[in-house]
């Protein structure tokens, strides 16, 4: 019993690691998008999204804060309507935050 518990487990761990390595194909669901990119680094992001439409700058008491733009690349979850922009915000080398909207940032 124990050893079926373990080889469950660890195939789950070996499928997770699969999928987080599958380069995102864009546009990208938004739920999609939201698990590949949160908590990666610039490298990762920027690998995956390419160069960003802007980049902006700022440090504070945490540490460097950048937010960066990218355009059409997330898809309104459910729906083939894709988002004309995505903020990335990202502090010191990690995906924070992340949102998607119609309107210029």
């Amino acid at each position: 019993m124990f050893s079926k518990i373990a080889a469950l487990f660890f195939a789950s761990i070996l499928s997770f690691s699969v999928m987080a390595e599958e380069d995102l194909i864009l546009p990208v669901d938004e739920f999609v998008f939201i698990k590949a990119i949160s908590g990666q680094n610039k490298s990762y992001v920027e690998e995956q999204l390419g160069k960003p439409f802007s980049k902006e700058k700022r440090e504070n008491q945490g540490g460097e804060v950048e937010f960066w733009v990218y355009k059409n690349i997330v898809k309104i979850a459910g729906t083939e309507k894709v988002y004309k922009f995505t903020q990335v915000g990202i502090v010191n080398d990690a995906v924070e935050t992340v949102g998607n909207s119609n309107l210029q940032p």
